[in-house]
């Protein structure tokens, strides 16, 4: 199993915007794809004083998957973006993409992935 990043950027959007489309994203990855597992990443503990748990990060998802589904997630993630406004980007393991994505970004992100894997 292996586990990236995913986050969803929107400079027009506040937290509560943002928290909206990074849940939809999360649905659509779950309902769309055979990852194993997306949640809401942490930005860390409660702040003393605050109430027990951990803080979420806004716009932040973790996935977990097997790297054998690993093209059907990106493929997820690129349908998933051409239905967004054009000011919405996603960034995964650090690359950036907005409207719509190529097959040649496609197969970069899933290169990148592969070469992470072998490391």
């Amino acid at each position: 199993m292996i586990t990236t990043s995913v986050l969803v950027h929107c400079p027009a959007t506040d937290d509560e915007g943002l928290t909206e489309l990074t849940k939809d994203l999360q649905k659509v990855v779950l309902d769309e794809s055979d990852v194993d597992d997306v949640r809401p990443a942490s930005a860390g503990p409660v702040p003393v004083g605050g109430k027990s748990g951990e803080v979420v990060a806004v716009g932040a998802l973790v996935v977990t998957l097997a790297p054998i589904v690993l093209e059907g997630l990106v493929s997820v993630l690129a349908s998933w973006l051409s239905r967004q406004p054009s000011d919405v980007e996603i960034e995964v393991d650090g690359q950036r993409f907005k409207g719509r994505v190529t097959r040649a970004q496609r197969d970069a992100l899933v290169a990148a992935f592969t070469r992470r894997l072998g490391e």
